[in-house]
């Protein structure tokens, strides 16, 4: 068993990507978060950031997404990462990047566990905007990214309060820079 806290290379979490057969696509994607990450991680000077956390955490932000792309990839990817003995913050990044962050309402409605699954440290705030501010390889604004999921799938109440979240999100870490 490996150490709990143990956070894998830039290389082993890549590869482990490979392994689990990561869609090719998703892969990018998960390296222009961690470039998306650390841009936004080393503007903060007013906070201490875990710049390996994250950097491994954007990743593997979306290692679920080897089983399925719906809403249930987040917590897959806790559950992945748990099993392997990595680091429980890794978990909770995988956990909490979905939209703005989950709260127990939003996660009842979604037929996933029911918790809180809100980004609460400073690395998985970062990785859940830079998620959002990376639409496939492209950088958008959050503006940008919540206006494509309005377009697909309407004014949700739980689109709603995922923007404002990641709004809140991003003022805090302007913030902090």
């Amino acid at each position: 068993m490996v150490n709990q806290e143990t956070i894998p290379s830039r290389d082993e979490a890549f590869n482990l990507l490979k392994k689990l057969k990561v869609p090719y696509q998703v892969r990018r994607h998960s390296l222009k978060v961690a470039d998306k990450a650390l841009e936004i991680a080393y503007k903060i000077k007013k906070s201490k950031v875990d710049l390996d956390l994250v950097e491994i955490g954007a990743l593997l932000h979306d290692i679920g997404r080897s089983k399925t792309h719906g809403f249930k990839h987040a917590i897959i990817g806790g559950e992945i990462l748990r099993e392997r003995g990595y680091s429980s913050d890794l978990s909770r990044i995988c956990e909490t990047h979905i939209l703005g962050g989950l709260d127990k309402e939003d996660s009842r409605y979604l037929n996933l566990p029911e918790k809180d699954y809100i980004p609460d440290s400073i690395e998985e705030k970062i990785i859940c905007l830079a998620d959002k501010l990376t639409a496939g390889t492209k950088d958008v604004t959050v503006e940008q990214r919540f206006q494509k999921w309005f377009n697909k799938y309407g004014k949700t109440k739980i689109l709603m309060k995922s923007k404002k979240r990641i709004e809140k999100i991003q003022e805090e870490l302007n913030s902090l820079m």
